[in-house]
């Protein structure tokens, strides 16, 4: 069994060791959800809050309001899961399947709808292992999201996730150093760069491996209007075809992201 030490956040929670138990039980069927029989005309957002926040969107439901505001017939629904520091690995692990899920569920109900996923912290990690695969040190392998699915993906928005990597295109902000949980593979993420946003600002305690956390809390006032306005402008304009094909390094993954077909991740979870 391997074990990590995890950081103390700024909320009351202090440095917890995380050791990777058995897996957690995704609950996505209890999801909070504006709609669980009609199909968003505009978007539909996926969101998965911050560790230790209560269930439900959280601090980054911020930017699903504004959203929902600029982008007639949006709705949303919350990722299920523990959201614990006490057990990251596997609370992380739950968020992952149960994202998928909530994906899988949507777009087999409703293959033409545009769908945005929305996080932080700990929910921006999630959101990144579902679209690239989960790589960082310690943490169970998995591969990234199926192209049957990831095709009506459109934007992703990550804020202040703990696997940032400096030097990346979607990057936004002015982090050097990277998170506390660095991503190793990249490739998948390449695949859709264009359509996402990851937001992290230097110090960051746990995207830039720096001391503050009240940088690492502050997106969503810094940049909640950024990220919603991205998210309207993918939603409304053309998306672009990406494609790959099995072992150029994305383990398999082929993306197509498909004109009127829309995803939105968006992770921003408040460690």
């Amino acid at each position: 069994m391997r074990t990590c030490t995890l950081f103390s956040y700024a909320t009351p929670l202090a440095g917890t060791a995380l050791g990777l138990k058995a897996p957690l039980r995704a609950r996505a069927d209890n999801a909070t959800t504006s709609s669980n029989t009609t199909c968003a005309t505009g978007v539909h957002m996926i969101v998965a809050r911050a560790s230790v926040e209560k269930p439900g969107q959280g601090t980054i439901g911020g930017v699903v309001t504004l959203v929902q505001q600029a982008v007639p017939g949006s709705d949303s629904e919350a990722v299920d899961y523990p959201a614990t520091l006490t057990d990251y690995l596997n609370s992380e692990a739950a968020g992952v399947a149960a994202m998928q899920i909530l994906i899988q569920d949507y777009a087999t109900r409703c293959p033409n709808s545009k769908i945005a996923l929305l996080g932080y912290s700990q929910g921006a990690q999630v959101v990144g292992d579902v679209m690239c695969g989960t790589s960082e040190t310690a943490f169970n392998m998995t591969s990234p999201l199926d192209i049957g699915l990831a095709k009506n993906i459109v934007a992703v928005i990550q804020m202040g996730d703990p696997s940032f990597t400096v030097g990346q295109p979607q990057n936004v902000g002015n982090a050097t150093k990277g998170g506390i949980f660095k991503r190793q593979d990249l490739a998948a993420c390449a695949l859709s760069a264009s359509i996402t946003k990851s937001y992290c600002d230097a110090t960051d305690k746990y995207c830039d491996s720096g001391n503050s956390s009240a940088v690492h809390a502050a997106y969503v006032k810094e940049y909640g209007t950024e990220a919603a306005t991205f998210i309207e402008s993918k939603v409304n304009g053309s998306a672009t075809v990406i494609t790959s094909s099995a072992g150029d390094g994305t383990r398999g993954l082929l993306v197509k992201v498909l004109l009127n077909s829309a995803f939105v991740f968006c992770v921003y979870q408040m460690i």
